[in-house]
């Protein structure tokens, strides 16, 4: 089983087709596409977006015509256009989809305070995003667990998942508080993996922030451990549990601007960070045209 793993879309079009062009271009072949939520929010395309993620859950002819649509108002090329309809096509009713924070915020679930430039992005999602896709949202449960493969889908942690927490450390989780054998998570926009046992957290995990990116509060021994692997093993002995982020497509923060997600190989017990390159310069014009503050555009250029 190969899995597909992407988290923090945040309304960004462009970024999220470069995905599956990417996938479609490598030639892989995924069987199941899990999302971690915040589909909305910070971008100018939440209806597109949604409208996308609805389709890979529930594959609903409806839509395709939509898809089509909204894939052909960017500025992608022709023969990629096709490519990355046909690729979401295929992925029609394969998704297991959880909500995250913003997408929260945004149909008035969740009233916690959010940075400046954040609300005024949620103030103006509102305002455009279509009926159909606010009840959408509202479906979306907090976490899911797909048992057959130990793994649990949260925002950001499974305890209390609506508080939202930020996983910045390995100091933040215990291996008591991780209840899958792989705990898949995002929130952070920026891609990291720990490994936790009963004995001991093993801060050798891969951490997938270049040295001089990496948050100052970062443990000493992180710090001296952490490398900028492009892939790595899950043994899934007994006592090991593993807590993963992707990273973010729509808006990484971890110095790189590019689409990051993450595949899966359940047969192989292997884990790839991917990157898709994607027009960062036009979804900058759009976001500034849509008069959304400065810094979101800044940050789709900048991955910080």
């Amino acid at each position: 089983m190969r899995f597909l793993i992407i988290s923090d879309i945040h309304s960004n079009l462009e970024a999220l087709a470069s995905v599956f062009l990417d996938l479609h271009n490598n030639s892989e072949e995924i069987d199941r596409v899990l999302i971690l939520g915040d589909i909305v929010g910070y971008g100018v395309n939440p209806n597109e977006c949604c409208a996308i993620v609805r389709f890979l859950k529930n594959g609903e002819s409806l839509l395709k015509k939509e898809i089509q649509t909204d894939i052909q108002k960017t500025d992608i090329d022709n023969t990629d256009k096709k490519n990355i309809i046909d690729y979401i096509y295929s992925l029609g009713n394969k998704a297991v989809i959880i909500a995250g924070n913003h997408d929260q915020r945004v149909i008035g679930q969740l009233n916690t305070v959010m940075a400046y430039a954040a609300g005024i992005s949620i103030n103006w999602t509102k305002k455009v995003i279509h009926e159909d896709n606010i009840r959408f949202l509202n479906s979306l449960w907090l976490k899911k667990k797909l048992w057959r493969f130990g793994i649990e889908l949260v925002h950001s942690t499974s305890v209390c998942p609506q508080d939202y927490k930020y996983v910045m450390n390995s100091t933040t989780l215990n291996y008591g508080l991780l209840h899958s054998k792989i705990t898949f998570a995002g929130h952070t926009h920026k891609p990291a993996a720990y490994l936790y046992t009963k004995q001991e957290r093993d801060v050798s995990a891969s951490i997938f922030i270049p040295k001089d990116q990496l948050d100052k509060k970062l443990m000493l021994a992180e710090r001296a451990s952490a490398e900028r692997l492009e892939s790595f093993d899950v043994s899934l002995n007994p006592g090991q549990r593993y807590y993963i982020n992707p990273g973010s497509v729509g808006q990484p923060r971890d110095g790189i601007p590019m689409a990051s997600y993450m595949i899966y190989d359940t047969f192989g017990k292997k884990v790839f960070l991917e990157k898709a390159e994607y027009n960062t310069a036009a979804v900058k014009t759009k976001v500034l045209e849509a008069a959304l503050p400065f810094d979101l555009a800044n940050r789709i250029v900048n991955g910080i």
